[in-house]
């Protein structure tokens, strides 16, 4: 796979649409990962994907109990970051329901 730029807004240096393009393709390189059964290679992008979200939303690690609600003070509007979010959770559950070796253990997106 290849290796995805840094995304983070506070950078200076990519543009908000720039960062949404590469958090898309961040998203995409895991969900073609994972479609293959390459669970660590869909794992390994999840801290960019979470840590990218969280500071477009301008929140921090510490704030955890309302780290995934939307902030209207973010750089997100409300749609966009309800939908980065449910793709986060979605593909976070896809990476967890499936073993090392490829195999579904239970799939909790179709709950």
């Amino acid at each position: 796979m290849p290796e995805t730029p840094n995304l983070q807004p506070q950078e200076g240096n990519l543009s908000k649409q720039e960062i949404l393009e590469n958090l898309s393709r961040a998203f995409d390189e895991a969900e073609t990962a994972l479609e293959a059964g390459d669970r660590e290679g869909a794992k390994e992008r999840l801290p960019l994907i979470y840590d990218t979200i969280i500071a477009l939303n301008k929140r921090s690690k510490e704030d955890w109990e309302i780290i995934w609600i939307w902030n209207p003070d973010g750089d997100l509007n409300e749609e966009e970051f309800n939908e980065l979010n449910l793709r986060r959770k979605l593909l976070s559950n896809a990476v967890g329901i499936m073993t090392k070796s490829g195999e579904i253990r239970h799939d909790l997106n179709k709950i």
